[in-house]
């Protein structure tokens, strides 16, 4: 551009500035370069330094020197942290550590005031019948605890009814979550009664007691498999108009397993049969007295599901 075109003012700043930029450039190349040559020098010093280290560790191996100048002046004492800096200096260090060890005391807390506070059932059920029924387990607690004692004196009556209905038709992963369910409890002494229908595997129901009929001679209630629920006015108390007529509350025979004793297994029974002895004198009586007519629907046929595999 012709500087003919640019007033003397503008020109004269404009080269000004161009000058200063210059200038600018050649104070940082210098800088850059005096940089460089600094790290080059540091760089240099520090090569001879290890290299010296190196040279005075081979003589004191070899006994040459009994001592090294250089290498007992990089381990001076330590400077001695106080307060803060010291919390500091610890959590930079320790800081996962600390986490983890936190973690494991949280955990701890949790699972120890869980179990604590957790209330242990005086009873427990399991629902293994495919029905509907097992949509009322609140109510079904209700029931069960008419007649349940406060078998661990701890003020309360409380029975637990666990739903793991069982179809050997189906192979869901519902399913066989309940069969493990199911097969767990079976090894414990905390559960002894159970709730079948005319659809359970004959695999359940050849462990349940089939003699009860020797106990509750006179109640037309009780069959080979249990007492038998067909009756309007349980239905009633679990709130399930369409219950089906098949449903059955067994009570399993008493064997020693894997993890528990014949013993402790025989003393779950009597407990269990107590309960179960004063809901059947009960419900057959209140039956008899208001000449229940049974409930009218029937059971879900399900294919093959009461007969054993082959």
């Amino acid at each position: 551009m012709d500087n003919r075109l640019i007033p003397d003012d503008d020109y004269e700043y404009e080269k000004q500035l161009a000058e200063q930029q210059q200038k600018q450039r050649k104070l940082e190349e210098s800088e850059r370069i005096a940089e460089a040559e600094r790290q080059k020098e540091l760089e240099k010093q520090r090569e001879k330094r290890i290299q010296s280290e190196k040279i005075e560790l081979i003589k004191l191996k070899s006994g040459v020197i009994d001592e090294s100048e250089s290498i007992r002046e990089q381990h001076q004492q330590k400077r001695e942290l106080h307060g803060i800096e010291r919390l500091s200096n610890f959590w930079f260090h320790n800081k996962y550590i600390v986490i983890f060890v936190a973690f494991l005391v949280l955990a701890a807390g949790y699972i120890t005031y869980s179990t604590l506070s957790k209330v242990k059932p005086d009873l427990t059920v399991m629902m293994v019948a495919n029905n509907g029924l097992e949509y009322r387990q609140e109510e079904l607690q209700a029931f069960f605890e008419q007649y349940t004692d406060d078998v661990n004196d701890d003020g309360k009556v409380c029975v637990s009814v666990i739903s793991a209905p069982l179809d050997r038709q189906s192979h869901d992963e519902l399913m066989v979550s309940n069969q493990s369910k199911f097969i767990a409890m079976l090894q414990t002494a905390d559960c002894m009664l159970y709730i079948t229908d005319s659809n359970s595997d004959k695999q359940v129901t050849d462990i349940m007691k089939n003699d009860l009929k020797k106990d509750f001679e006179d109640n037309d209630y009780i069959t080979s498999q249990g007492l038998s629920l067909n009756m309007k006015l349980f239905a009633e108390q679990v709130k399930f108009e369409n219950m089906p007529n098949d449903v059955v509350l067994s009570i399993r025979n008493p064997i020693a397993t894997i993890s528990t004793s014949l013993e402790d297994m025989t003393k779950s029974y009597n407990r269990s049969f107590k309960v179960f002895k004063r809901i059947a004198d009960d419900l057959s009586s209140k039956a008899k007295e208001s000449n229940d007519p049974g409930l009218e629907t029937e059971p879900l046929k399900r294919v093959a599901s009461s007969q054993s595999d082959n």
